[in-house]
């Protein structure tokens, strides 16, 4: 009697999704299977929905941004700067560890420049270890120029933020190795002795030690630093996240491990200051979109489409309504500016050219925003 019932009522679920002959699905593994896949035809969503919580804080054009932490966070960073936010990208450059993002802070709050004994000489070019590659030349002074004009910019860009984002990608770190009581000479005196470098330049590996710093220990290093940066600037509201790019040079299992010491260390941190925000990027990528797809060529790196979404989650949840309204309005003017056109010099054109320099000038006056690269993408044939 049950499962004549059951069976009636899969009849009747099936009927709702479109007439799909019962008989059909009829299989060895009797009713319960065919329960689930009627459910499963009637489902409306087929993926877990991730929904960040609304930020404490929203963010509009007044505020003034930092960015400090992995190439999602500079992905990111650079969607922020298109919308013409006042953000500064990552002074130091890419970084991945929760060691050399703190150390970067530090730094900021006491910018005691750059001289040539950070440096190290390796394949014809100066390279510090406390920045990407991006930051490396040919001579001494090429070098310092570019890391201390960045230094003492992103210095005074943190003492009036309003928001500081963190992106963690790994909480593996990797330790120069020093001979004997031999101490690192350089002009920052808080690095002594085996230091933690924000980036190995492709020295050789036998010059570093590698390891994880344990929950425990980031807690420690980001609390402290986090909790000096907040002296200092008493207005800053901070958002964390975790990178959804996975690395997985050293193994799979080492790379689940590596982010779940980043995940403990957040969880611990927000008990300990409720005032920081989660943004959750990794959860995005990772058990939202959940698939190929949404991944580069090289399968680890998230590509347009999942950078692009996990942009619109940030909206919705950190933005302020204005400000969106705002950016669709910015949003046409972007196209219009990356337009081009098949007779540039056609009466059509300039009229096109001359109706979105009239919108230009009206949101550079309204809002205090800068369109110099839009202008000059929107003239260039005239």
């Amino acid at each position: 009697m049950f499962i004549l019932k059951r069976r009636k009522c899969i009849k009747k679920q099936l009927a709702v999704t479109g007439g799909i002959n019962p008989e059909r699905v009829l299989n060895p593994f009797g009713v319960a299977t065919k329960i689930i896949f009627a459910q499963n035809i009637l489902m409306k969503s087929f993926r877990t929905v991730v929904n960040p919580e609304k930020s404490p804080f929203l963010i509009s054009h007044t505020d003034k941004i930092v960015s400090i932490g992995s190439c999602f966070s500079e992905n990111i960073g650079k969607k922020f700067k298109e919308y013409k936010f006042n953000i500064n990208i990552n002074p130091f450059g890419q970084q991945y560890n929760p060691h050399s993002i703190a150390a970067a802070i530090e730094r900021l709050l006491n910018p005691i420049l750059y001289t040539e004994k950070d440096l190290v000489y390796h394949d014809e070019l100066y390279h510090s270890y406390d920045h990407h590659s991006s930051f490396s030349r040919s001579t001494v002074k090429e070098a310092l120029h570019v890391i201390n004009d960045n230094l003492l910019q992103a210095s005074e860009d943190l003492k009036h933020a309003t928001v500081l984002f963190l992106t963690f990608g790994t909480s593996h770190v990797f330790e120069l190795k020093v001979e004997g009581n031999q101490k690192l000479e350089t002009s920052n005196q808080r690095i002594q002795e085996a230091r933690i470098v924000s980036n190995c330049h492709k020295l050789s590996g036998t010059q570093f030690e590698k390891r994880f710093m344990k929950p425990d220990e980031i807690v420690s290093v980001l609390s402290k630093t986090l909790s000096k940066l907040h002296t200092a600037n008493f207005q800053l509201h901070t958002v964390l996240t975790v990178s959804p790019v996975r690395y997985f040079a050293f193994g799979h299992h080492e790379n689940t491990v590596s982010k779940a010491h980043l995940f403990a260390a957040i969880q611990e941190l927000r008990q300990q200051q409720t005032d920081y925000f989660y943004f959750p990027a990794y959860e995005l990528v990772m058990d939202d979109l959940r698939d190929y797809r949404f991944f580069a060529e090289d399968m680890l790196h998230p590509n347009y489409q999942a950078t692009n979404y996990v942009w619109e989650k940030l909206c919705t949840t950190m933005l302020q309504p204005k400000t969106i309204t705002l950016m669709s309005d910015m949003e046409e003017l972007l196209l219009a500016a990356r337009h081009k056109p098949r007779n540039p010099t056609s009466e059509a054109h300039q009229k096109f050219v001359q109706k979105n320099l009239a919108k230009l000038e009206k949101l550079e006056k309204e809002f205090a925003l800068q369109f110099d690269e839009e202008r000059k993408e929107l003239t260039r044939f005239s």
